[in-house]
C-alpha cells in the first residue's frame, strides 16, 4: 500500500503495550489514536509506540471524543470484554472495521447484536483469539482434514490459570485497575470490581480459548450444554467471591462430545509450552494429546499399532516469518492482526469471523447459566439462520 491503513485502540491496559508492539510490525498498518480512562494509561501507551514505530499518536481519555475528533479506518478493542460489544457495534455502523478481545459476549443479546450488526453493515469483524493459531494445533487440523482420527467422537480442552494475584478491583476514581490477594478492597468505597473479578464468578466465561481450537478441528457447532462448578467462594483464594472450577459437557452437530473446563483462582502447574492450555481429540484411528505438564510430552495413540508415541509438533510453526515466531504466547500472538488485515486488504472473511466468535462465546456464556440452574441441559441458538 502506498498509505497505511489507520487503526485506533479502545483500552491500553498491560496487555495492550504487548500486542501494540506486536501488531504493528505490520507494514500496511500504523496506530494513530489510543483512548484509555484511566489516568496516564494512554499516554504511556502512545509513548511506548512511538518509541518503537515513530509516528505520533494522538490520545483520548473519553471514547466519544475519539470518535469525534480522531480519523481511522479500523479499531481494536481491548477494553473490559463484557462492555466491548456496544463499542464494537458502535464503530461497524460507523463503517469502521472491527477487532475485539477474547470473550467475544457474554450474553446471547450481545452475540446476536454483533452477529446483525455486521450482517448489516458488511464491515469486517474478527475476534482475536490466538491459541487456534498453535503449530501443534494447525497439524491436528491437517489430520483432520486428512481423516487421520477417523470419526472425532470426543474433544477436551482446559484452561486452569492460577495466579496468586489478579487485577481483581478498580479505582473509581482514577480507573486504574489493582492486582492484589487482599479482598478487602471489596469493602473500600474507593474501588470497584474489575470485569476480571465479575468473569471469576463464572470461569467458563473463558471457554472460547479452548473451544476455539477445538472446533477448527472437529467442524460443526455446539448444540447442548450442561454444566457444574465448585462453591460461589474460592477454597484457595480466600475472601475472594469466585468460583474455583467449572466444567461443562456439550454435544456437537457432528455428534462429537466436548469436555472443558476452567479456572482461574486455586493453584494448578502449567504445561509445556502452552501454560495454562491443554487439548486432546479421540477418534476412532487416532488420539492426540499436548503435555499435560512441563515433564511431560505431546503424544498420539494409533489404533492400528494400539502403540502410543510421543510427538514433537511444538507451538510455532518452525517455517514461519520473524514475526510471527518472536509473538507472544509461543509463537501466537501475530496472527490475528496479520488475518484481520489480510480480510480487510482483500476483501476476505477473516479465519475468526463473527459466527465462528459467537459459535465460541454462546455455548460458554450458556454453560456459566447452566452451572447456576445446577447443570440443566440448555440448548445453543444457531447464529447462521
Amino acid at each position: 500500500m502506498d498509505k497505511k491503513f489507520r487503526f485506533a485502540a479502545l483500552g491500553a491496559n498491560g496487555r495492550w503495550l504487548g500486542l501494540d508492539l506486536t501488531y504493528f510490525v505490520h507494514p500496511d498498518a500504523e496506530l494513530v489514536a489510543v483512548c484509555d480512562i484511566a489516568d496516564g494509561i494512554a499516554e504511556n501507551a502512545a509513548e511506548s509506540h512511538t518509541k518503537a514505530f515513530g509516528n505520533t499518536v494522538k490520545v483520548y481519555h473519553s471514547y466519544e471524543d475519539m470518535v469525534k475528533e480522531a480519523v481511522y479506518d479500523a479499531i481494536i478493542i481491548t477494553c473490559d470484554p463484557d462492555i466491548q460489544v456496544q463499542y464494537a457495534c458502535a464503530e461497524m455502523n460507523r463503517g469502521i472495521h472491527v477487532m475485539t478481545e477474547v470473550p467475544a459476549a457474554f450474553s446471547i443479546e450481545q452475540c446476536w447484536d454483533l452477529v446483525n450488526t455486521v450482517r448489516k453493515t458488511g464491515v469486517k469483524y474478527q475476534l482475536a483469539e490466538q491459541t487456534r493459531y498453535w503449530y501443534f494445533i494447525s497439524q491436528w487440523r491437517k489430520m483432520a482434514q486428512n481423516n487421520e482420527f477417523g470419526k472425532i467422537f470426543y474433544a477436551e480442552g482446559e484452561y486452569l490459570h492460577y495466579e496468586p494475584r489478579w487485577d481483581y478491583f478498580r479505582n473509581k476514581r482514577t480507573g486504574i485497575s489493582v492486582w492484589t490477594d487482599d479482598p478487602s478492597y471489596d469493602k473500600n468505597p474507593d474501588y470497584e470490581r474489575s470485569w476480571r473479578y465479575r468473569c471469576f464468578m463464572d470461569p467458563i466465561y473463558y471457554m472460547p480459548h479452548e473451544l476455539s481450537p477445538l472446533l477448527s478441528i472437529t467442524g460443526g457447532r455446539i448444540e447442548r450444554v450442561s454444566c457444574f462448578g465448585t462453591r460461589l467462594g474460592s477454597y484457595a483464594s480466600q475472601g475472594f467471591e469466585t468460583r474455583d472450577l467449572e466444567c461443562a459437557i456439550m454435544h456437537g452437530s457432528n455428534d462429537t462430545i466436548f469436555s472443558l473446563r476452567a479456572g482461574f483462582t486455586a493453584p494448578y502447574g502449567h504445561k509445556g509450552g502452552t501454560g495454562a492450555h491443554w487439548y486432546q481429540i479421540k477418534g476412532t484411528n487416532r488420539t492426540v494429546e499436548w503435555c499435560r505438564s512441563t515433564i511431560d510430552t505431546p503424544k498420539m495413540f494409533d489404533a492400528s499399532t494400539g502403540e502410543w508415541t510421543e510427538q514433537h509438533w511444538g507451538t510455532s510453526d518452525p517455517d514461519a516469518d520473524a514475526a510471527f515466531q518472536n509473538a507472544g504466547h509461543g509463537g501466537i500472538d501475530y496472527y490475528p492482526m496479520y488475518y484481520f488485515m489480510d480480510a480487510i486488504l482483500h476483501d476476505k472473511t477473516p479465519p475468526m469471523d463473527v459466527y465462528k466468535a459467537v459459535e465460541c462465546a454462546a455455548p460458554a456464556i450458556l454453560a456459566a447459566e447452566s452451572a447456576r440452574r445446577g447443570g440443566e441441559m440448555l440448548l445453543v441458538p444457531d447464529f447462521r439462520k
